[in-house]
């Protein structure tokens, strides 16, 4: 299965935040939100709160979405 999702992510400032969205494969909703909560840059908030949206999407949808994640540079483990 695939899902689109929207996360409350930090580092930018006290109190403040911004909504990132990310693309997951896993087996079913509950893979999902474990996968999430370890993303790196997601609020560590009680009880999975730092989710705001969690859509199943096609394998299409999820394909140009990580074509998507690969372009943003603040999401790239590369960027120096």
């Amino acid at each position: 299965m695939f899902f689109k999702l929207i996360l409350e992510a930090g580092h930018v400032g006290a109190g403040k935040s911004y909504d990132m969205v990310r693309y997951f494969r896993a087996k079913d909703i509950v893979s999902v939100m474990e996968s999430a909560l370890k993303t790196p840059r997601v609020k560590k908030k009680e009880g999975g709160r730092c989710i705001k949206l969690i859509t199943p999407i096609t394998e299409k949808e999820y394909l140009a979405g990580k074509r998507t994640e690969a372009k943003n540079p603040y999401l790239s483990r590369d960027r120096l």
